[in-house]
Order: structure tokens, then sequence, then C-alpha cells
């Protein structure tokens, strides 16, 4: 079990500098390793683009290599709604003003702001009476960009706090991750999101309580930071975070928020976050309501039955039952009256199916064929799987190991 010591941490990000390597002679930058000696840049320590205006010494990041990271920066604010959200919501949070195209962005962004990279069809519009609107928003994100531009502040903040020579020995997967991605799942994150209509406005991210937490005879931390979009809690190696952890870091960090009344709220800031986005389909973590967000692990499709599936509440992740259901019969019955269920990576259809439909896919080409067969699967509404007599069943997440129990209702294909 590790060993957990929450250490608060709220000071002004520039105050807290660390020593490993301020005396060096040549001191090397944070991302390739690489001396930075007439060849630095002060690296925001939490992006521009959010608020962040806190920047590490020169010494710690080569030009090149904040040029070339520069596109995790914009993928923070623009592929998570609730950070496009905070841009609207905070007119101090200004980003990057070069030119006057960025400030025709800027004015139109007040109403109309959009998504980009995975989010690029998400937009958000408000008006003047404080009506909001969100298109194609999804506040479960774990987008390879997004992921790594979370876990890029978390590098920065250590980087800050122990020099770039200590963190290059002591946190390499968390580097490698944010330079080079890859596999996203085990570095999940939690966020508690504000209330829309009564949040403090904290236009500069900053640091609300850093967790040490030794695995191993290894110490690793867990950073939380508070903004307008909510408090977020990263890791700064693989598979660090959990429901406890997380439940853990919620009480603490209402603890430290007690103490921080701020004049013009009339409530503690613990009392503004919470708010549950698609509650009936998640269990939210802590009196804060944590949500913890995890990459799914994808299925593979059987082409021989469906995989009856239910959802883990805990961390989002789709679940085979154990339960099958053959092609042959699911499909039997009027299938001018179906019920379709969502797409997912386990179950899809094979071109028998779609005849059983009814299609006439012989008139078809390949792309039209492709594009139907992944779909979310329709049945004819008799075999709907939530009529079946399943009750009080187990399973445990295939990505969590928390164990499901799960009836009828709480299945789907």
């Amino acid at each position: 079990m590790p060993v957990m010591c929450l250490n608060k941490t709220t000071k002004n990000l520039g105050s807290i500098v660390g020593s490993t390597n301020t005396a060096n002679s040549n001191p090397i930058c944070l991302w390739c390793g690489r001396s930075t000696l007439g060849n630095t840049d002060r690296e925001h320590i939490f992006p521009e683009a959010i608020g962040g205006k806190d920047k590490l010494p020169a010494k710690f990041v080569h030009k090149k290599c904040n040029h070339e990271l520069g596109f995790l920066d914009e993928a923070l604010k623009g592929e998570h709604p609730a950070m496009l959200d905070a841009s609207q919501a905070e007119k101090k949070i200004i980003g990057k003003i070069r030119d006057k195209e960025d400030r025709i962005r800027k004015e139109r962004e007040k109403t109309n702001i959009s998504g980009k990279f995975e989010a690029n069809s998400t937009n958000i519009t408000r008006d003047n009476n404080g009506n909001i609107n969100y298109l194609n928003a999804s506040h479960i994100v774990t987008s390879e960009y997004f992921v790594r531009s979370l876990h890029k502040c978390v590098a920065n903040i250590l980087c800050n706090s122990y020099g770039s020579d200590s963190v290059r020995k002591n946190y390499p997967k968390l580097l490698d991750f944010v330079k080079n991605g890859g596999d996203v799942r085990p570095w999940s994150y939690a966020v508690s999101y504000p209330h829309l209509f009564i949040r403090p406005l904290i236009s500069e991210p900053r640091v609300v309580n850093r967790c040490s937490i030794k695995v191993n005879n290894k110490t690793h931390e867990v950073i939380s930071f508070i903004h307008t979009s909510g408090i977020w809690i990263v890791g700064s190696s693989p598979f660090l975070l959990n429901p406890n952890l997380i439940e853990k870091f919620s009480d603490s960090i209402i603890k430290e928020l007690a103490h921080k009344k701020e004049p013009k709220y009339k409530k503690p800031m613990a009392d503004y976050f919470g708010f549950e986005w698609d509650k009936e389909k998640r269990n939210y973590i802590g009196e804060l309501k944590f949500l913890w967000a995890v990459k799914e692990i994808e299925g593979k499709p059987n082409d021989d039955f469906l995989y009856l599936l239910t959802r883990c509440k805990v961390c989002g992740q789709t679940n085979p039952t154990g339960i099958v259901l053959p092609r042959d019969i699911i499909y039997r019955g009027n299938v001018n009256n179906a019920i379709p269920y969502s797409k997912n990576t386990w179950n899809h259809y094979i071109t028998n199916d779609l005849v059983k439909l009814g299609f006439r896919i012989e008139k078809w080409d390949e792309e039209r064929l492709k594009k139907r067969m992944n779909q979310g699967i329709s049945i004819p509404i008799e075999n709907d799987v939530k009529k079946k007599t399943i009750i009080d069943c187990k399973c445990q997440c295939i990505n969590c190991g928390n164990w499901l129990n799960f009836s009828a209702s709480d299945c789907f294909i």
C-alpha cells in the first residue's frame, strides 16, 4: 500500500523554485537534456492560453523545445469544454495577443468559441442574458493531446521546484509521455467541475495541494490545481490515481480552501465546486464530487455473437458482462420497430445482420457499407436487453478492477 503525505502548497509558483541545478554552470533542457546555454526560453508553468503567468527560469527549457510542444498548450484550452467555457466566462483569461487577428479572435470567443484537434466539432455560445449552449461537448475527455497537456503542467511544476536535471532523472516516463505521446490509459486525471453560475473566477491557475506517494521505495507526486474551469488532480507517474486517493485529496482540498475565503465570495470556495455532468452515468468521488477520467480499454468485436455490456460508474469503462447473445436470435422480430444502442468498440454489424434488418446492401458501395457496419447496433424492440430477466449479477471492471452489480436495466449491446 502506498504511503501518502499531503503537503499544502498554495504559494505562488514563482516563489518555490528549487535549487537542484540552480548553481549548475551547464544547465540542461527539461525536454531534450541538452545544454541550454545560449538557447533558452521562458516557458509558462501553466499555459498562457488558460491564464498562466508564472514562468520557468529560462535555463530550464530550450527555445526550440518550448515551441515544438506549444500545440499542447492549445490543446489544454481547446480540447475540453470546461477550459473553453472558462476562457469565455473569465475576461482576465486573455491568452496570447500578438496582433490584430488575435484581438478579433478573442473578441469573437466571448460569445462563440470552438474546440480544436479532436474537439473541433465542439462549440460553446453564450449571450448577454447568461444563456449558455453546448454543442457536441463531452465533459469526459481522454484525448491524447489534452491528457499530455495536463501532465505537461505537472512536469513544469516539478521542474520549477526541483530543477530540470532532477526531473529528468526521477520522472523519465512523465517526460516521455508528454513529449512523445503513447498509451493514455495509465495517465488518468480527476476534475471537480464548478457550478456554472455561482463559481469563483480564477483566471490564473494555482496549485492547491501536492501529494507525495511512495511506491516500491520511489517517491511520486500527485498535484492539484484550481482554476475557473475546475479543480484538477494530475499524477506524475503512470497508474497513480485511484478512487481512494482522489477522495482523500477531496477532503484535504476542502480543508485547505476553507482557509481561503476570499472577500467577494460569501461562502468558502469548496461550496462552488462539484457540479455533476451526466451524473446518471458516473459516480462522482468525494465531497467535491470529482470525476475520474480514465481512457477506456477498447473491445474486439466477435462475428459470431454480440457482447452484453454494462458500464463501470467509477471509471466509465464499457465492460463485457460474461453473457453473449447469438446474432441469429437477437435480430428476430419486427425490424421496422427497432431500438438503437450507442456505438461502442465491442459490438458491430456484420453483413448478414444488415440483410436480416432489411437493408439491400448489394447496391451499396464499400464506403457506405463500412460506415453502416461501424454504427451503433439496432435490434427489434421486443429483444431489448433491458427487458431480459437479468437480476443481481456481478462482473469485475476490466479497467479499474471495481466489482459491478448489474441487472437488465444496466445493460446494453
